[in-house]
């Protein structure tokens, strides 16, 4: 990994001790600079973990003591609270969950599965290994654990002294012994790069422009500023949420009702990354609010065996409903002013870049006078539709430059239009507790300077030549298939001239996923992207700036192999259509 970072893989997380005390070592040592990269492995029957998520309380009520420090118990109870709000959505699916701590120095990341499964899956290159010393270890997982160490890496098995007849045996030409149970990662010939998965290219922090002060712009330029980079936003617009990420409030959720299916495994780590960083950044009950949604299901539809556990009541929901926990809603201004407020991150508005132009050793955001506003090694393309443009531009930039499998990308994004009405929510007859999902979605009181509001949207149109009438008209029809008894108190704000409307047009791909990644196909000229988030960007936006620090810094993903290769820049190389 780039200077600075430690990876540690503990393939048997158990309760998390080792982790809080390689958490201790961390903060004790060199004033806690860089990041600690600590990836747990947890079998899917040791989930949820009961030790630590139960015992929150117990950690915030204990006295520090000469062994248990107050530094150590706050640690202790700050992984407490985020691993017991992930057993809140039990059953977790088998995936990669990434928890942010310590503000956002240290980075957690679970996968729960299989071991060999969660081996195969992982990408990473570790300083550290511990050994599960609970199951005998088969010689393909021995072979993985090859491709996820350096030259230097150790691996350490605690079960030495308890039974070494179970050791496991380690190639001697590559791992050479150190200590009782410790091997060090050591080669008696030269590695080759191409061992490296190519989702790593291990830079260092210097320079970076982003281009758009949007959700993307403001989550990558907060993602790469915590990893040491000084990172300038360039904006077209007067201030930052200027286009789709205007939107007054979004709702975040998880896709798609198999966790076979990828964008259930998507959306399921990108929400617990959402919330988790939410968590540390904006307050709860004014910025955002989890408690999950209530989702309506078509007619002649089988509802599933979803059930609220918090006691709510039964108008709560009509009898089509059920409940999903993995939900909550946010003020999406709130969350990019907030990641632009980072340390190392500059912001300019009004600023719209007309040219990119390569130097062959840095990039320049030139405006239309051709001036420079700002000069990096590296360049991350956060501007939607956009992109298409400024890459496409045969004056300054060198086109070949681009891979074929992004440019056939970027000729493939299109735009699609939404609208969000709003309006009073005080007064209104049966007004549900929490938001609603089906075809659209209502937000039934969100705080504001006007008091409480209802949103509700959001439309998904391939052209924008609606009316603003015809626009809440759509909306309200929405709301009157999802809560019947809300229609016409609605209608009747319409008619009031009451309501508000937002409408924005979003970036999408040809898959509807994002295009997160190097521009080029090696990775090695500083071009990078981040954008199409479609209609879920609120949802996908924290998980991609997160995909794109670590694949640019060598770190180890929040996403299992195969799904991080469904968002690459990359994915349509090779392909026919």
């Amino acid at each position: 990994m780039a200077s600075g970072a430690t990876c540690i893989l503990d393939t048997a997380f158990g309760d998390g001790a080792a982790f809080l005390h390689a958490w201790q070592a961390f903060a004790a040592g060199a004033n806690g600079a860089g990041l600690l990269h600590y990836v747990g492995l947890i079998a899917s029957d040791q989930w949820p973990l009961a030790v630590l998520a139960g015992s929150t309380k117990a950690h915030h009520r204990a006295e520090p003591t000469a062994t248990t420090p107050a530094c150590h118990t706050t640690r202790a109870f700050e992984l407490g609270r985020s691993l017991r709000a992930l057993n809140l959505s039990a059953p977790l699916s088998p995936g990669f969950y990434r928890l942010p701590l310590d503000q956002g120095r240290v980075l957690l990341t679970l996968c729960i599965g299989p071991r060999n499964a969660s081996l195969a899956q992982l990408v990473l290159q570790a300083d550290h290994i511990a050994l599960d010393t609970d199951q005998p270890w088969t010689a393909y997982e021995l072979q993985r654990l090859q491709g996820l160490a350096r030259r230097g890496t150790t691996v350490m098995w605690a079960g030495a002294d308890r039974h070494g007849s179970d050791m496991p045996t380690f190639d001697p030409r590559l791992w050479k012994p150190h200590a009782q149970g410790t091997w060090v990662f050591d080669p008696a010939w030269t590695l080759r790069s191409s061992r490296s998965t190519s989702f790593l290219h291990l830079k260092k922090p210097s320079r970076c422009t982003v281009v758009g002060a949007g959700v993307s712009g403001a989550l990558v330029a907060r993602a790469l500023a915590l990893r040491g980079w000084q990172v300038t936003v360039l904006e077209q617009g007067p201030k930052p949420a200027a286009g789709a990420s205007g939107l007054p409030a979004a709702l975040v959720s998880v896709h798609g009702d198999s966790p076979a299916d990828p964008l259930h495994s998507l959306t399921g780590s990108a929400y617990h990354l959402t919330r988790q960083t939410l968590q540390a950044m904006m307050v709860q009950g004014q910025d955002w609010q989890e408690g999950g949604a209530m989702r309506a299901c078509a007619p002649g539809r089988r509802k599933d065996k979803s059930r609220r556990e918090d006691g709510a009541s039964p108008e709560d929901a009509n009898a089509r409903s059920t409940w999903r926990p993995e939900a909550l809603w946010l003020k999406p201004q709130v969350w990019i002013d907030a990641c632009l407020a980072t340390a190392g991150v500059r912001l300019h508005c009004d600023a719209a870049v007309e040219h990119l132009c390569y130097t062959g050793s840095h990039w320049e955001a030139l405006d239309a006078k051709g001036h420079a506003m700002a000069s990096s090694e590296l360049m991350v393309l956060c501007n939607a539709l956009d992109a298409a443009r400024l890459l496409g531009h045969p004056k300054h930039l060198a086109t070949d430059l681009l891979s074929p499998a992004c440019c056939r990308a970027l000729t493939q994004l299109h735009p699609k239009f939404g609208s969000i009405s709003s309006g009073p929510a005080k007064g209104l007859p049966q007004l549900p507790t929490l938001p609603i999902q089906g075809q659209g979605h209502f937000l039934p009181a969100v705080p504001g300077a006007p008091g409480l509001q209802w949103l509700a949207g959001a439309g998904f149109e391939a052209t924008d030549g609606a009316t603003d009438a015809a626009c809440h008209q759509a909306n309200l029809a929405r709301v009157a298939q999802l809560l019947p008894a809300l229609a016409e108190p609605l209608q009747a704000q319409y008619q009031a001239g009451q309501l508000g409307l937002w409408r924005g047009q979003r970036c999408v791909s040809h898959d509807r996923l994002p295009l997160v990644g190097p521009a080029t196909a090696k990775g090695d000229k500083g071009l990078w992207m981040c954008l199409a988030m479609g209609a879920r960007g609120m949802t996908f936006a924290a998980l991609c700036a997160e995909l794109l620090a670590a694949r640019l810094m060598g770190e180890p993903l929040p996403l299992p192999k195969r799904l991080a290769g469904l968002l690459d820049v990359q994915r349509l190389q090779g392909r026919k259509t």
